[in-house]
């Protein structure tokens, strides 16, 4: 895992702590007999839990709300070199057409390196997706494919009035923020030429 995390530019210090903190979970897993193969999502979660009670019995208070975004993602890796994949992608759903399956494979890999390279918590992912899944269905719906090379400002600012009625101001900026996160993983997975997500506005 060090080799593979040096060599995909991790920094040194992000290196040694990611292998800190993989190296606690698998003293965990090992202690309680689990494989590695057999390690699901729930069971990262609830080993954070633990973790977090560790931190609080060792230093007499409780971690930062963001702390165990840390060793997610350095458990996130570890299974990733391991296993090759992590974390498990849902299953597919009922494929209507190709459109609609490239729309869920683009919202899955999204999926997957919010979880793996990002560390978030479920409430912060299934907010993002549920953007992300709902911008692709609408973009599905307007232009009958789920081609975003075309993808234009143009479009950007006819999905946000789609999404702006009736919302308050601070909704309307969640959903702005959440549009960019989409936006740049677009632009980051190569499926537009430039970043949009600076033409997002609420």
């Amino acid at each position: 895992m060090r080799k593979a995390l040096s060599g995909q530019r991790y920094s040194a210090t992000v290196v040694q702590n990611y292998c800190l903190y993989a190296t606690a979970f698998l003293v965990y897993l090992e202690r309680r007999n689990v494989a590695l193969e057999a390690v699901t999502p729930v069971l990262v979660s609830t080993y954070l839990a633990h973790a977090v009670r560790r931190f609080r019995d060792r230093r007499g208070r409780a971690p930062s709300p963001r702390w165990t975004s840390i060793p997610r993602s350095a458990i996130h890796a570890l299974l990733r070199n391991t296993l090759g994949t992590w974390p498990p992608g849902p299953p597919g759903p009922p494929v209507r057409s190709p459109e609609e399956r490239l729309c869920w494979e683009i919202c899955s890999d999204y999926e997957r390196w919010l979880r793996s390279e990002r560390g978030l918590a479920e409430a912060s992912v299934a907010a993002l997706m549920w953007e992300a899944r709902n911008f692709c269905a609408w973009h599905l719906q307007q232009h009958g494919n789920a081609d975003f090379v075309r993808l234009s400002p143009r479009d950007v600012d006819a999905y946000v009035d789609h999404r702006a009625p009736g919302l308050a101001r601070k909704s309307l900026e969640g959903v702005a923020e959440r549009l960019r996160g989409f936006l740049r993983h677009l632009h980051r997975s190569r499926r537009i030429a430039t970043d949009l997500s600076p033409h997002v506005v609420a």
